[in-house]
Protein backbone atom coordinates (compact mmCIF):
# COMPACT_ATOMS: atom_id res chain seq x y z
CA UNK A 1 0.00 0.00 0.00
CA UNK A 2 2.83 2.38 0.84
CA UNK A 3 4.44 1.80 -2.55
CA UNK A 4 1.11 2.42 -4.27
CA UNK A 5 0.66 5.66 -2.31
CA UNK A 6 4.13 6.82 -3.33
CA UNK A 7 3.40 6.05 -6.97
CA UNK A 8 0.15 8.04 -6.79
CA UNK A 9 1.95 10.96 -5.14
CA UNK A 10 4.66 10.85 -7.80
CA UNK A 11 2.09 10.88 -10.58
CA UNK A 12 0.20 13.77 -8.99
CA UNK A 13 3.41 15.75 -8.50
CA UNK A 14 4.39 15.14 -12.13
CA UNK A 15 0.97 16.22 -13.37
CA UNK A 16 1.14 19.41 -11.29
CA UNK A 17 4.64 20.21 -12.54
CA UNK A 18 3.66 19.68 -16.18
CA UNK A 19 0.48 21.73 -15.70
CA UNK A 20 2.43 24.53 -14.04
CA UNK A 21 4.99 24.54 -16.85
CA UNK A 22 2.27 24.59 -19.50
CA UNK A 23 0.39 27.40 -17.74
CA UNK A 24 3.58 29.46 -17.49
CA UNK A 25 4.13 29.07 -21.25
CA UNK A 26 0.53 30.11 -21.87
CA UNK A 27 1.07 33.22 -19.72
CA UNK A 28 4.32 34.05 -21.54
CA UNK A 29 2.59 33.87 -24.94
CA UNK A 30 -0.25 36.08 -23.71
CA UNK A 31 2.27 38.57 -22.29
CA UNK A 32 4.21 38.74 -25.56
CA UNK A 33 0.99 39.14 -27.57
CA UNK A 34 0.44 42.68 -26.28
CA UNK A 35 3.36 43.83 -28.46
CA UNK A 36 2.43 42.37 -31.85
CA UNK A 37 4.75 42.55 -34.85
CA UNK A 38 3.58 44.81 -37.68
CA UNK A 39 1.16 42.79 -39.83
CA UNK A 40 2.65 42.34 -43.31
CA UNK A 41 0.85 41.43 -46.53
CA UNK A 42 -2.49 40.97 -44.80
CA UNK A 43 -5.67 40.82 -46.84
CA UNK A 44 -8.30 41.31 -44.16
CA UNK A 45 -8.95 41.80 -40.45
CA UNK A 46 -11.22 39.86 -38.14
CA UNK A 47 -12.17 40.94 -34.63
CA UNK A 48 -13.52 38.34 -32.22
CA UNK A 49 -15.99 40.08 -29.95
CA UNK A 50 -15.96 39.75 -26.20
CA UNK A 51 -16.52 41.77 -23.08
CA UNK A 52 -14.13 44.50 -24.20
CA UNK A 53 -14.95 47.04 -26.93
CA UNK A 54 -11.17 47.51 -27.33
CA UNK A 55 -11.15 44.55 -29.74
CA UNK A 56 -13.60 46.26 -32.10
CA UNK A 57 -11.94 49.66 -31.81
CA UNK A 58 -8.47 48.26 -32.48
CA UNK A 59 -9.64 46.17 -35.45
CA UNK A 60 -11.36 49.09 -37.16
CA UNK A 61 -8.41 51.42 -36.58
CA UNK A 62 -5.98 48.82 -37.89
CA UNK A 63 -8.10 48.01 -40.93
CA UNK A 64 -8.51 51.71 -41.71
CA UNK A 65 -4.76 52.31 -41.54
CA UNK A 66 -4.09 49.34 -43.86
CA UNK A 67 -7.16 49.84 -46.09
CA UNK A 68 -8.48 46.32 -45.43
CA UNK A 69 -11.98 44.85 -45.05
CA UNK A 70 -13.11 43.81 -41.57
CA UNK A 71 -15.23 41.03 -40.16
CA UNK A 72 -16.46 41.52 -36.60
CA UNK A 73 -17.35 37.98 -35.57
CA UNK A 74 -19.83 37.14 -32.84
CA UNK A 75 -21.76 40.41 -32.86
CA UNK A 76 -25.02 40.48 -30.94
CA UNK A 77 -27.95 39.92 -33.27
CA UNK A 78 -29.44 43.33 -32.39
CA UNK A 79 -26.22 45.27 -33.05
CA UNK A 80 -26.36 47.72 -35.96
CA UNK A 81 -23.66 49.45 -38.02
CA UNK A 82 -24.56 52.63 -36.15
CA UNK A 83 -23.74 50.90 -32.85
CA UNK A 84 -20.33 49.85 -34.17
CA UNK A 85 -19.66 53.36 -35.51
CA UNK A 86 -20.44 54.79 -32.08
CA UNK A 87 -18.15 52.28 -30.32
CA UNK A 88 -15.28 52.96 -32.74
CA UNK A 89 -15.96 56.70 -32.86
CA UNK A 90 -16.08 56.78 -36.66
CA UNK A 91 -18.67 57.85 -39.22
CA UNK A 92 -21.25 55.21 -40.09
CA UNK A 93 -20.38 55.21 -43.83
CA UNK A 94 -16.95 53.87 -42.85
CA UNK A 95 -18.69 50.89 -41.24
CA UNK A 96 -21.22 50.47 -44.04
CA UNK A 97 -18.53 50.28 -46.70
CA UNK A 98 -15.91 48.09 -45.16
CA UNK A 99 -17.15 46.23 -42.06
CA UNK A 100 -19.15 42.99 -42.02
CA UNK A 101 -21.08 42.21 -38.83
CA UNK A 102 -20.99 38.46 -38.26
CA UNK A 103 -23.92 37.43 -36.07
CA UNK A 104 -23.75 33.63 -36.32
CA UNK A 105 -20.99 32.92 -33.78
CA UNK A 106 -21.66 32.52 -30.07
CA UNK A 107 -18.41 30.75 -29.12
CA UNK A 108 -14.75 30.83 -30.12
CA UNK A 109 -15.35 27.70 -32.17
CA UNK A 110 -18.19 29.57 -33.86
CA UNK A 111 -15.84 32.51 -34.51
CA UNK A 112 -13.57 30.12 -36.37
CA UNK A 113 -16.37 28.79 -38.56
CA UNK A 114 -17.81 32.25 -39.21
CA UNK A 115 -14.42 33.73 -40.11
CA UNK A 116 -13.55 30.81 -42.39
CA UNK A 117 -16.85 31.13 -44.25
CA UNK A 118 -16.45 34.90 -44.69
CA UNK A 119 -12.80 34.58 -45.76
CA UNK A 120 -13.54 31.95 -48.39
CA UNK A 121 -16.44 33.93 -49.80
CA UNK A 122 -14.20 36.98 -50.04
CA UNK A 123 -11.21 34.96 -51.32
CA UNK A 124 -8.79 36.06 -48.59
CA UNK A 125 -6.36 33.84 -46.70
CA UNK A 126 -3.98 36.18 -44.83
CA UNK A 127 -6.04 37.55 -41.96
CA UNK A 128 -5.10 39.71 -38.98
CA UNK A 129 -6.79 38.40 -35.84
CA UNK A 130 -7.74 40.98 -33.21
CA UNK A 131 -8.76 39.69 -29.80
CA UNK A 132 -7.68 39.91 -26.17
CA UNK A 133 -4.17 38.83 -25.27
CA UNK A 134 -5.40 36.01 -23.04
CA UNK A 135 -7.80 34.74 -25.74
CA UNK A 136 -5.34 34.68 -28.65
CA UNK A 137 -4.10 31.08 -28.23
CA UNK A 138 -7.60 29.60 -28.36
CA UNK A 139 -8.70 31.96 -31.12
CA UNK A 140 -5.80 30.92 -33.36
CA UNK A 141 -6.44 27.25 -32.58
CA UNK A 142 -10.09 27.42 -33.61
CA UNK A 143 -9.41 29.60 -36.66
CA UNK A 144 -6.70 27.30 -37.97
CA UNK A 145 -8.91 24.27 -37.37
CA UNK A 146 -11.79 25.85 -39.30
CA UNK A 147 -9.57 27.13 -42.10
CA UNK A 148 -6.37 25.07 -42.45
CA UNK A 149 -5.35 26.99 -45.56
CA UNK A 150 -5.51 30.32 -43.73
CA UNK A 151 -2.60 32.36 -42.44
CA UNK A 152 -3.63 34.08 -39.22
CA UNK A 153 -1.62 37.02 -37.94
CA UNK A 154 -2.14 37.75 -34.21
CA UNK A 155 -2.74 41.33 -33.14
CA UNK A 156 -3.73 41.28 -29.47
CA UNK A 157 -5.20 44.05 -27.38
CA UNK A 158 -4.73 44.35 -23.63
CA UNK A 159 -7.97 43.81 -21.73
CA UNK A 160 -6.83 42.34 -18.42
CA UNK A 161 -6.47 44.56 -15.34
CA UNK A 162 -2.73 43.83 -15.20
CA UNK A 163 -0.36 42.37 -17.77
CA UNK A 164 -0.61 38.56 -17.99
CA UNK A 165 2.94 38.26 -16.64
CA UNK A 166 1.78 39.97 -13.45
CA UNK A 167 -1.31 37.77 -13.07
CA UNK A 168 -0.40 36.79 -9.49
CA UNK A 169 -0.85 40.41 -8.35
CA UNK A 170 -4.55 40.58 -9.24
CA UNK A 171 -7.12 37.93 -8.31
CA UNK A 172 -9.53 38.83 -11.15
CA UNK A 173 -6.82 38.51 -13.79
CA UNK A 174 -5.53 35.29 -12.25
CA UNK A 175 -9.01 33.73 -12.34
CA UNK A 176 -9.57 34.84 -15.93
CA UNK A 177 -6.24 33.43 -17.12
CA UNK A 178 -6.66 30.09 -15.35
CA UNK A 179 -10.15 29.69 -16.81
CA UNK A 180 -8.93 30.59 -20.32
CA UNK A 181 -5.97 28.21 -20.06
CA UNK A 182 -8.36 25.39 -19.16
CA UNK A 183 -10.66 26.29 -22.08
CA UNK A 184 -7.66 26.39 -24.43
CA UNK A 185 -6.49 22.94 -23.37
CA UNK A 186 -10.00 21.50 -23.55
CA UNK A 187 -10.37 22.92 -27.06
CA UNK A 188 -7.13 21.21 -28.01
CA UNK A 189 -8.30 17.90 -26.58
CA UNK A 190 -11.62 18.23 -28.38
CA UNK A 191 -9.82 18.81 -31.64
CA UNK A 192 -7.50 15.86 -31.07
CA UNK A 193 -10.47 13.61 -30.35
CA UNK A 194 -12.22 14.80 -33.51
CA UNK A 195 -9.09 14.20 -35.62
CA UNK A 196 -8.70 10.73 -34.13
CA UNK A 197 -12.33 9.90 -34.90
CA UNK A 198 -12.13 11.18 -38.46
CA UNK A 199 -9.06 9.06 -39.21
CA UNK A 200 -10.25 5.97 -37.38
Amino acid sequence: MRILALIVLFILATVLLVAGWDFSRFIARADRAVQPDPPLNAEAVTALTGAADARIISAIQLADSLDLPVLISGVNIDTTPADIARIANVAQPQIDCCVTLGKAAATTEGNGAETADWARRNKVTRIIVVTSEYHMDRALLELQRAMPEGVFIPHAVTTTKVRPGDWYTDATTAKLLVEEWIKFRLAGLRGAAFDQGSTG
